[in-house]
This record gives structure tokens, sequence and C-alpha cells, in this order.
């Protein structure tokens, strides 16, 4: 994984997930996500061959990770998220860009995930970095909002 200095934040460090970070992982989906993964989903994924989380900590703090799992061809992406102290730095992007390595190194082709239809800045995001909408699914997260489908095929 690389380092990266981003204006003024000092070194932030992209890594693999560390079995210590995952109390950090669960305290941050509790804080951006209305529907945050389990802390024993998120053990379940962390100990799986099949899964791969990519963080970024600042002072031994992760304030930002992507998470996803393999299946078959493509990536299914589980989360990515990042503090709201640290937003609009980059490190979404940082996290995307060196996923899509780790990934590719895994025969994967292709990166497919959900986004809240009302999460227009993710979308927004997404779209910037060659990511497509394939779809949309009603009803798809547990308060009934609609989800669209993206995708982003690899070069």
């Amino acid at each position: 994984m690389s380092r990266q200095s981003l204006a003024g934040n000092g070194e932030f460090r992209v890594e693999r997930l560390r079995y210590r970070d995952i109390s950090s992982i669960a305290a941050l989906e509790r804080l951006v996500f209305s529907e945050p993964m389990s802390l024993g989903n998120l053990w379940r994924h962390a100990l799986s061959d099949r899964t791969a989380y990519l963080v970024i900590h600042r002072h031994n703090t992760v304030i930002a990770y992507f998470g996803f799992t393999f299946c078959e061809r493509y990536a299914h992406v589980l989360a990515n998220a990042t503090h709201p102290d640290y937003r609009r730095q980059g490190l979404a992007h940082r996290l995307l860009s060196e996923g899509e390595q780790v990934a590719r190194a895994r025969s994967a082709r292709a990166f497919i995930g959900e986004v809240r239809c009302s999460n227009l800045v993710q979308l927004k995001a997404l779209q910037a970095m060659n990511w497509h909408i394939a779809g949309q699914m009603l009803a798809f997260f547990g308060n009934g909002e609609n989800a669209y489908v993206v995708i982003k095929v690899f070069d």
C-alpha cells in the first residue's frame, strides 16, 4: 500500500485491515450510515478470505475505509466510508483506486455496489471515477429507500 500527503493534514496511510481496526470501523459505520453493519457481520467479513478491507489511518485511528468481497469475476462493495471531518480530501478516491489494484490482483474485472438514490454526492463522486449506474433496486434498504446499482468495469 502507499502513503500520500494530502492538503495540510499530514501523512495518511492506506493499509490492509488489522483486526484491531474493526471496532473503529464499526464506530465509523454508526457515525455515517443510517443502517450500519453489525459488529458481528464486520467480523465475519474481516475473517473471510473472500473479503478485502483497506483503511486509512490518521494517528492510528481509522478515518476512512473501503471493503469489498469477491464473487467470481467481480468484487461487490460492502462499504466505503470517510469520517465527516476528513471528507473532500481525496481519501475515498485513493481507497477506491488502491482497491481496484487489489481486486485486479484477485482476477476481478469490475466493482459492483449499491448507492442510496438520495446520496447524490456519492453518486457524483463515483461517476467522476468512471462508475456507471446499471439499474435501480426498489426498496433495497431497510428503510424502504431505493438504491442505484453502480458498476466500475476495470480498463
